[in-house]
């Protein structure tokens, strides 16, 4: 019995959400980065080659690139090595292949794109993107003689280049899965080595157009870790102003980094997955793909986790300047719900960079706001429940930066508060208490920076209950700054620790 209702929640799943990335599964009037994609880490490294369990190089996924196709995956990681003509010895030929592993066994390059040539042959309204980390050296004509059909070992079969789509501007938006398609560039490839100048339009530096976080975990509790969700824990791996994401979502074995069918199918279980996938975007404000081993495991849950989020509805925008200009400074965005413990892995204090992104899921009900110690903005908050469903919409909404060093007119001098209408006092040691008996209010939102500009608190709407007090641990001595509003009008106030 309890089989049969599993296979029906299967089924039902399925129906509802679609057999992976299939364009017909997509709203294809939304751009390349408004949706989320499925990717396979390691895609080559399956039985196709050799890999297994136990043997040298291991494997990362059960299917063929074939089968992951069929299914629905539309996004791979791959590694570029140069072959081996022995265990010892390097060949000429480029080879997709899993650290030492790729001594012993390996996928041709050319095998590949003839691979996924004839895949977008037969397929014209599909998109597919390669995430290339690239041994340091493979040469770039080389890299391009491969996708030409013209590389050692290739022939015209693996001529893919026509397919190949370039980017013009890393900030500016990508366009719709209709442009691109209309146009024939069905293929996205990013690299993780930055070959600057020397590189043809279409070899994205990866870095430059992505952001990935922290990708090393060897237990799959170590995936929901704080510092997995934070912009600054993982500094080296791309640039907070692209609109891209790439969350790290798959748990290896040590010590050579080889995949765990088991704890696979426990990470892409969809409750945990979809946990992470929504928390991700929040913490980030970057609408997240996720990367996975062994797609298939759970019932194929990890391809249902991305279709739900390609299924709700997302608002997005940039920061601009009041020349239209794009401003590309840190902007905190604040989205933790009343009573929720203001915590950025829940996306309180997400330092979002020119873009913003987050789901309008069926339900939601977070505020997002925009601060900064030097900067307005408008809109100062967006309200997700004015956007959210489930109809695959995206709404674009702008938030235009203005200096608060500007000079002040008499109609902004109006509407300053007094200084003294917030008291704060120290309680012990590095705890403090902010009274706001004088103006309590249901329409707050104050927020308190170090120096440097972080954001060290955050109070927002807090007042339902009519608080009189709110306490302030701060980490460290020295000066920091209390701003915000109350019922419209401007505080700020200096804390000395």
């Amino acid at each position: 019995m309890n089989s049969k209702i599993t296979l029906l929640v299967i089924i039902c799943l399925c129906s509802i959400f679609g057999n992976g990335q299939k364009t017909k599964d997509l709203n294809q009037s939304r751009r390349y980065d408004e949706v989320s994609w499925l990717i396979t880490h390691n895609a080559f490294q399956n039985p196709e080659i050799g890999a297994t369990d136990g043997g040298a190089g291991g494997k990362n996924q059960q299917h063929s690139i074939n089968t992951q196709l069929n299914n629905g995956v539309r996004s791979f990681m791959i590694d570029l090595q140069y072959g081996r003509v022995s265990n010892l010895f390097k060949g000429s030929f480029l080879h997709l292949g899993h650290g030492a592993g790729g001594y012993w066994h390996w996928m041709e390059m050319c095998d590949f794109l003839e691979d996924i040539k004839r895949f977008l042959d037969r397929n014209r309204n599909e998109i597919i993107t390669l995430h290339m980390q690239i041994d340091g050296d493979v040469t770039i004509n080389h890299i391009r003689d491969a996708f030409n059909g013209r590389g050692n070992r290739c022939n015209s079969r693996a001529n893919i280049d026509h397919y190949l789509y370039s980017q013009p501007d890393r900030n500016k938006r990508w366009p719709s899965l209709t442009t691109m398609i209309n146009a024939n560039k069905r293929l996205v490839v990013l690299s993780e080595k930055n070959f600057g100048s020397s590189a043809p339009s279409w070899l994205h530096a990866e870095f430059n157009y992505t952001r990935q976080n922290d990708y090393a975990a060897n237990k799959v509790s170590e995936l929901l870790q704080t510092h997995r969700y934070d912009i600054a824990g993982n500094p080296g791996r791309g640039d907070n102003r692209s609109s891209l994401l790439t969350i790290n979502n798959f748990v290896t074995d040590k010590p050579l980094g080889y995949g765990d069918g088991n704890k696979a199918a426990d990470a892409n279980g969809y409750n945990k997955m979809n946990t992470k996938f929504i928390r991700s975007w929040f913490s980030f404000a970057k609408r997240p793909s996720m990367a996975v081993d062994f797609y298939e495991r759970n019932n194929y849950s990890a391809r249902n986790v991305i279709a739900y989020g390609n299924n709700i509805n997302e608002v997005r925008g940039r920061f601009k300047l009041p020349n239209g200009a794009d401003f590309t400074e840190y902007v905190i965005t604040n989205s933790n719900l009343n009573g929720e413990n203001p915590w950025y892995q829940h996306g309180a204090k997400t330092r979002a960079r020119l873009h913003y992104s987050f789901p309008a899921r069926s339900g939601e009900s977070r505020v997002i706001t925009f601060s900064h110690p030097n900067y307005t903005f408008s809109p100062s908050q967006i309200r997700l429940e004015d956007y959210r469903g489930s109809q695959k919409k995206t709404f674009i909404k702008d938030v235009i930066v203005t200096s608060k060093n500007r000079a002040k007119t008499k109609e902004h001098s109006q509407i300053d508060a007094q200084e003294n209408d917030i008291v704060v006092y120290r309680k012990h040691e590095n705890r403090f208490i902010i009274d706001i008996s004088a103006i309590v209010s249901d329409d707050i939102n104050l927020n308190v920076y170090d120096l440097a500009g972080h954001l060290i608190k955050s109070y927002l709407q807090i007042n339902s209950q009519k608080q009189k007090t709110l306490e302030l641990d701060l980490p460290l001595k020295g000066i920091y700054l209390l701003r915000g509003t109350v019922n419209g009008k401007k505080y700020t106030k200096k804390i000395v620790n």
